[in-house]
């Protein structure tokens, strides 16, 4: 699964002076014309362009073969995969994804992983527990792929009815011993999520299961994992994995669009006490060559032209020309906004990538901004 362990090390890896091939494709098997390697068709026809476009370079033949060799050799089992491959460092990777990429392919400096690291902000991890009054099913959910960890049956007995005096009284005592065992099962639910989030850890809970269920299970939750709980939803516990993992993007959409909204707000009334924080983007490019960026925030989509600077190496909001901190020469840079997000991330802050309403509030600050560690 891509995870943040493995961006930041492909990242690392690609950032020579030298270029390098990054493709993505969409492989999922669902589409037809995906179907008998059809995918392959079409990773060839995308590096035939890219060839056409930097005219004859062996050291493009040699990456786009390896990468041909790791397509061909996939087991398609996604919705798209994403192919990086440096000659220099001898790196060749293939990652496969539960999310669609837009097909497309890339050689230049630095692997080009914004697309991957969008999806990422908009996919945090979530633990899933699926429960009724006997089973429960435990999951963990992300970047679209839905992993089933446990599958947990108690030996809890049904309720009956009864009329008469001698069957209300015996009835009486076979709810109080149905209600333990309830509650049992709850507690034995509640340990096997505890181990879970140790296991693979989330950020995010979501109870489903008949309300009843959910109800008992929410109410025994301790104060760790009760923080977590975002929503409860009501569903079969015998549900398949596709509907439990539609039930989960979908409430993960609304809380991501509700919690970018949040932070805009929060990031506006920043700039408005003049506090720390910067907007538009040359602002924010000289934040970023200072190291003071904790949160770097832009709207989903957003494309800006600027330039790196051979001796320095600072981000400038110009392709060419002297560079304002040493006077060095400045060099176009591709993907300018992909390479921000990168270094924000190499020096421990977070990228938060906004859409809708979000995205809305930020254009009048240029689509960019940042909060400031000082």
């Amino acid at each position: 699964m891509l995870g943040r362990g493995v961006l930041s090390r492909l990242h690392t890896l690609t950032q020579q002076k030298t270029h390098t091939l990054t493709v993505y494709l969409d492989i999922d098997q669902n589409k037809q014309s995906n179907r008998k390697r059809g995918y392959l068709v079409q990773a060839e026809a995308m590096l035939k362009e890219l060839r056409l476009q930097h005219g004859r370079s062996q050291r493009l033949d040699a990456a786009a073969e390896r990468a041909l060799d790791l397509i061909r050799s996939m087991r398609p089992s996604g919705k798209s995969a994403l192919v990086v491959v440096h000659p220099d460092t001898d790196l060749a990777e293939i990652h496969q994804a539960g999310l669609p990429f837009a097909a497309a392919a890339y050689w230049h400096r630095g692997a080009f992983l914004r697309p991957v690291v969008e999806a990422m902000d908009e996919n945090e991890r979530y633990g899933v527990v699926l429960t009724d009054n006997k089973r429960a099913r435990l999951f963990t959910a992300q970047m679209g792929e839905l992993i089933e960890h446990e599958d947990l049956l108690s030996e809890t007995s049904q309720r009956t009815r009864g009329v008469g005096p001698d069957q209300w009284r015996a009835q009486k005592r076979h709810d109080a011993r149905h209600q333990e065992e309830v509650a049992l099962h709850a507690k034995r639910v509640i340990d096997a999520l505890h181990d879970l989030s140790l296991r693979a850890p989330f950020d995010r809970l979501i109870v489903a299961g008949p309300p009843q269920a959910t109800g008992q299970l929410v109410r025994l939750l301790p104060k760790r994992l009760s923080g977590k709980l975002v929503e409860t939803v009501s569903m079969r516990v015998s549900a398949d994995c596709k509907e439990v993992l539609s039930k989960v993007l979908a409430v993960q959409r609304r809380m991501e669009r509700e919690q970018e909204s949040k932070l805009v707000e929060g990031l506006v009334a920043e700039l408005h006490d003049a506090g720390k924080a910067v907007a538009e983007f040359a602002s924010v490019l000289d934040a970023v060559n200072q190291g003071r960026v904790w949160k770097l925030f832009y709207a989903k989509g957003l494309r800006k032209e600027g330039g790196e600077c051979k001796e320095c190496g600072a981000y400038l909001p110009h392709a060419v020309g002297p560079c304002v901190y040493c006077d060095g020469e400045v060099q176009p840079l591709a993907q300018v906004i992909d390479r921000l997000s990168q270094t924000v991330m190499e020096m421990g802050g977070q990228v938060e990538v906004v859409d809708g309403p979000a995205a809305e509030q930020l254009k009048p600050l240029g689509s960019i901004a940042a909060l400031l560690r000082y």
